[in-house]
């Protein structure tokens, strides 16, 4: 093959279809970027509900003043039976006087799927706990079948009966989390797994005076905390449906065990009992009231606080990824680099670099991508842009010359089945846009990558780039480097555990290009050149 300097349309052509940008090759079985998620809507529902008025909206100015009582049922809705349980409500959360008062009857679980009177033959129940009021306006229930036996997963669990004290509203929730970020209502499966089963939890209201409460709803940010991030949080799109009044107060309450803290905005960082920042799921509370009727609105949102950006080696890539969650979708990547040159004199052996970002290829076998090439072919330094909707043959983007030293940004977006890449060369002007499509794209990842690309023998030689610059801290381009995933917008690292830091390595783990931490706005990040590999 001709040096690429002299070669014609058509060898062109050849030359950069010789070569792959496709998807991340791992050094071994041992993959780090495999995570459990529960971030899809589970299908089975734990509700506390009320006989009297079916429902888990308990208001009536007229069934239960004071003096009176009433029993809510805590139901599960499972497709499969369950070996047991172990819930956690409380009741009496508005930070006002208690109108409610739990009673201890010593007959929760009669009539329920846990009931030991109905057990099968050779089977029995065991009450693990049965505490009421332990802190005050705590309640905790926990049995399990004995005897391999399992319930059916359609029904009651245990009820509760309430005596009302005074007038007004309160809640019953369902405790998701602890103070230290762990999972406290647990449902368990029936053999073989006996494993948790994930649930949408359904928690109730209370209410014995006129008016319509208000509607709180809160957002957060950054949207995918990890531990010590200052959380952000935003109430201001709760409202009172009754128009002319508003919102009077607001009540915070964060779930790791914090004094709950007043007002519309507040910011927050998860920490432990010894106030060092800590990871897990909080379950978040606000608490609304109204200006006219003094009437309390709440929402539970449980905030997933992680250990931070996960770490992975692969034999080609270097740089970031973030990998989509279940039920979410890539839908635009935004990246910018700075051409590097090619360090020292090319030998006699082609080596290539190549720096791109793209859609797919972390956990999926399609790739839609383009980029830039520094790469030294036939003993000459030689640089180009591409395109490639891996596994189709990549493309040379004649438009454009991608000189060392220019500044590029690149844009893949995802729409109405069809790819829309775009790159702009912002140090002569130069632009080229292209519509493209794949069989089946997973829209799985998003990546900001240095690759060693691969011929049909292989891992190709990784050319000594010295260094390569990512994101709008370093080439300057403002938005870069930004996905948007799940139709949520953000720089690399406002994706939390989604992220991973890639490391290029050879198979005996020899480091061959190494990426740094990001930048403190969480966009940028520089890939250090370390050894070509053989």
């Amino acid at each position: 093959m001709k040096p690429f300097a002299l070669a014609s349309t058509l060898a062109l052509v050849i030359l950069v279809a010789t070569f792959s940008h496709g998807s991340i090759f791992l050094p071994n079985l041992d993959n780090r970027m495999t995570t459990t998620d529960s971030l899809s809507t589970p299908s089975t529902t734990l509700e506390v509900w009320n006989p009297d008025l079916r429902s888990s909206n308990i208001t009536s100015t007229t069934l239960f003043p004071p003096g009176s009582q009433f029993s809510v049922r805590v139901n599960l809705t499972d497709p499969a039976p369950i070996a047991g349980f172990d819930i956690t409500l409380n009741y009496n959360i508005t930070n006002g006087p208690n109108i409610l008062q739990a009673v201890k009857t010593g007959s929760e679980l009669s009539g329920g799927l846990f009931d030991p009177n109905t057990t099968p033959a050779g089977c029995s129940v065991v009450v693990l706990r049965n505490q009421i009021d332990i802190p005050p306006g705590r309640i905790r229930f926990a049995a399990v079948m004995s005897g391999g036996c399992v319930a059916n997963g359609v029904g009651t669990l245990f009820t509760i009966t309430f005596n009302v004290t005074g007038w007004g509203a309160s809640f019953i929730d369902i405790v998701r989390t602890n103070s230290g970020g762990q999972a406290i209502t647990t449902i368990v499966s029936g053999p073989p797994s006996v494993s948790p089963v994930p649930y949408q939890p359904v928690d109730a209201r209370f209410q014995n005076v006129p008016g319509i409460p208000p509607v709180a709803l809160f957002t957060y940010n950054p949207s995918f905390p990890v531990k010590g991030d200052i959380v952000n949080f935003n109430g201001r799109e709760s409202f009172d449906p009754i128009s002319g009044d508003t919102i009077s107060r607001y009540l915070w309450i964060f779930g790791d065990g914090s004094v709950p803290q007043a007002g519309v905005n507040q910011t927050h960082v998860f920490v432990n009992p010894v106030q060092f920042p800590i990871s897990g799921n909080f379950t978040t509370t606000m608490i609304v009231w109204d200006s006219t009727n003094n009437l309390p609105g709440r929402i539970n949102v449980v905030v997933d606080v992680t250990a931070g950006i996960g770490q992975t080696d692969s034999l080609n890539w270097s740089g970031y990824a973030i990998s989509a969650a279940p039920g979410t979708i890539v839908t635009d990547v935004k990246g910018s680099w700075i051409v590097p040159s090619i360090v020292g004199a090319c030998g006699s052996v082609d080596q290539h670099s190549s720096f791109w970002v793209g859609i797919d290829g972390l956990v999926s076998s399609t790739v839609e991508q383009l980029g830039t090439e520094s790469a030294c072919i036939k003993g000459t330094a030689t640089y180009f842009a591409w395109y490639e909707f891996y596994p189709q043959v990549p493309h040379r983007i004649q438009a454009i010359r991608a000189s060392p030293g220019d500044t590029i940004y690149a844009e893949v977006r995802y729409s109405a089945g069809q790819f829309n890449l775009t790159m702009v060369d912002w140090t002569t002007g130069k632009s080229f846009t292209k519509l493209g499509s794949v069989k089946s794209p997973q829209l799985s990842s998003a990546e900001w990558i240095a690759e060693a690309p691969s011929s049909r023998t292989g891992i190709v030689p990784l050319a000594d780039f010295g260094s390569v610059k990512f994101g709008q801290d370093l080439p300057g381009v403002s938005g870069t480097c930004y996905a948007t995933v799940g139709g949520v917008a953000g720089p690399i690292g406002s994706f939390g555990s989604r992220v991973f830091q890639i490391t290029m390595v050879a198979p005996d783990f020899t480091v061959k290009a190494q990426p740094s931490t990001l930048t403190t706005d969480l966009s940028s990040f520089t890939v250090v050149w370390k050894w070509a590999g053989k």
